[in-house]
């Protein structure tokens, strides 16, 4: 049993019915299913709503039939008691020293406690965080990056075969303007690549009002486009160096991917033309001749619902000179991503990764490979991209591609902004704030804190534990927040440990391994019927409600469903520490509460795993 309360809600659902088919109601398992929640722990272990849908058909007081429903049932299994409650809920209490065995066997049979098997047998794609290839990744890319690696480590736990892609954007203006500082200003590249070209952009972004330096751009642009020549060369090496340089900082943030998708590989393969083909012969865009849009490819969707509040819903795809908007290369993108344009790249090993595995790039001499042809594609992209990104879908849509539409996923956010301003890339306000001095400031910060409280320990033992407390910082306060509030970065707020953040967690899991540590060898005989203080209990039920939570998480592209989960059950157990004593209980109830801290230790270290935290065994 990997899930104990998806068995207990089965239970439930199969209790309402068969009373439901006994008092002649009609309701559906999933109509029941959808109605069960979590009640506070005074009303019992799961409560249900049905009865107030039933009354809407019925024509009765949900009270009413809540009373039937519950003389009609005849509690079994995991269900010890049914009540009626409030105006028509039904509670149910279980057998809980049954369900505190049943939870704590599951976790204790599988060190992956926690996965399910949502997309078992398909394959997510997940792209991000396509970080222009001209300079460091700061504050603003991080939540893009984490939102990224913490979703596709979710999905994966939710059995999908998950592939991580960077989308490298290395024909657009950005890299000519690095490309024009490199060639005019200074070739001599001093520190870390992706830094020095950063600042590079900054000092030519300020000089594109001269005429002279903004036409010399506009043809090393023309170059980078034509490809096959000294400036393309130069504009693909210089571009390797900085991606290079940025996986340096992802690396050390635990983030790692399976492959790079280059633009000027994209045009290669002439992936736009065969998409605008396709959407022109399936009516899905047409080409205007006349009107303002006259001789561009537009998506026609006036008339379509999810577009009904805007004036002019259309979308131009390729401009009247033939060249190809955001949105007309996204939709080609979007396309193969899902198998539906034939896989025309070819790929070779990037770089090995610390992790063990290789990073492979498209590449003009390499050798075909299964990437694409996903199931679900999640594109992490800025709520900005809102309308462009709802294009996609809907032309998916119109092509004929429903199940496609329906498993795009724009996983939007709002941005990381600075106290009075936003980050900019061409105005310079990351220097100062990139991801790299954010490390480097929360590793240190962590330093000073473990020195004073661990004077016995070793050095190189200090490093680690730092290096594990300042990262999981850093990922924790940017992936608690749900992706549509924004985030106002302050440096004492990220660098702040104490209360909802990963070093509590963190600590909940290092208290739990002393625990074990201390204890007397593997327990045998254990009796977790006793489990029955409130404390307990609590515990019990949040250790059972963490499948349900990965289920949920992975549904909505949402980490921190997982971040909430694991503040509640740090929580839980530093109460359940503090009210029930482990080492010198009895031995029966040492046993038990022995078996409780072990599967407490495992749900901590897998859902801090699935933020792409590390869970130190010591602090």
């Amino acid at each position: 049993m990997k899930d104990p309360f998806l068995h207990a809600r089965e239970n439930v659902v199969k209790l309402i019915q068969e009373s439901c088919r006994k008092l002649k109601l009609s309701v559906t398992e999933e109509e029941i299913e959808k109605s069960l929640e979590y009640p506070k722990e005074q009303f019992g272990d799961l409560a249900s709503a049905i009865c107030f849908e039933l009354a809407k058909r019925e024509k009765k007081a949900p009270r009413s039939i809540a009373e039937g429903i519950k003389g009609s049932t005849k509690p079994s299994g995991m269900v010890e008691k049914v009540e009626v409650a409030g105006a028509g809920y039904l509670n149910f209490y279980f057998n809980f020293g049954k369900f505190a065995e049943l939870t704590v066997e599951a976790v204790e049979k599988n060190k992956n406690y926690g996965e399910v098997d949502l997309g078992k047998g398909k394959r997510a794609l997940v792209e991000f965080p396509s970080v222009n290839p001209n300079k460091p990744w700061h504050i603003g890319h991080l939540r893009n990056a984490l939102l990224g690696d913490s979703v596709s480590r979710i999905l994966e736990f939710a059995g999908y075969k998950v592939e991580r892609e960077n989308y490298i954007d290395d024909l657009g203006l950005q890299v000519a303007q690095s490309i024009w500082g490199y060639m005019k200003l200074s070739s001599r590249i001093d520190g870390k690549v992706d830094h020095w070209l950063g600042k590079k952009y900054v000092e030519v972004a300020r000089r594109t009002s001269e005429k002279a330096v903004e036409d010399e751009v506009r043809g090393i642009m023309k170059k980078l486009e034509e490809g096959g020549n000294e400036t393309a060369k130069l504009g693909r090496e210089l571009a390797e160096k900085c991606v290079k340089a940025q996986y340096e900082t992802a690396f050390k943030l635990n983030i790692f991917q399976d492959v790079l998708i280059w633009e000027d590989n994209i045009v290669q393969t002439k992936m736009l033309e065969g998409a605008i083909e396709m959407l022109l012969k399936k009516g899905a865009a047409v080409k205007e001749s006349k009107g303002q849009n006259s001789g561009c490819i537009v998506a026609k969707l006036e008339g379509m619902k999810e577009f009904a509040d805007m004036e002019s819903p259309d979308k131009i795809l390729v401009r009247s000179d033939g060249t190809a908007t955001y949105t007309g290369k996204d939709i080609a993108f979007q396309l193969w991503k899902f198998g539906i344009l034939p896989n025309k790249f070819t790929f070779s090993v990037f770089m090995k990764q610390p992790n063990g595995k290789q990073l492979y790039t498209t590449s003009s001499r390499g050798k075909k490979m299964p990437f694409g042809k996903a199931d679900l594609v999640v594109n992490v992209i800025g709520m900005e991209q809102k309308y462009p990104q709802k294009v996609l879908a809907s032309l998916l849509k119109s092509m004929g591609y429903e199940k496609e539409a329906g498993n795009s996923i724009h996983l939007s956010y709002e941005h990381a902004w600075l106290p009075d301003e936003k980050f900019s890339g061409r105005e310079g306000t990351w220097i100062g704030y990139t991801a790299d001095e954010l490390i480097e400031k929360a590793v240190d910060y962590a330093k000073g804190e473990i020195k004073n409280r661990f004077r016995e320990m070793n050095e190189k033992e200090k490093e680690g534990i730092a290096r594990a407390v300042g990262v999981g910082g850093i990922r924790f306060d940017f992936l608690k927040t749900s992706p549509e509030k924004k985030i106002v970065f302050r440096w004492e707020d990220a660098l702040n440990f104490e209360g909802d953040s990963a070093p509590y967690i963190q600590y909940s899991h290092a208290r739990a391994a002393r625990i074990i540590e201390k204890s007397p060898g593997k327990c045998k005989g254990v009796d977790c019927s006793i489990l029955n203080s409130p404390d307990e209990r609590r515990l019990v039920r949040l250790i059972a409600k963490f499948p349900s939570v990965v289920r949920n998480a992975a549904k909505d592209c949402r980490p921190h469903y997982i971040a909430d989960y694991l503040i509640e059950l740090s929580t839980a157990f530093s109460k359940f520490y503090t009210t029930s004593p482990v080492l010198t209980a009895p031995e029966k109830e040492r046993k038990a509460r022995l078996a409780l801290v072990g599967c407490t230790k495992r749900v901590l270290k897998n859902g801090l795993e699935l933020l792409g935290i590390d869970a130190p065994e010591r602090m």
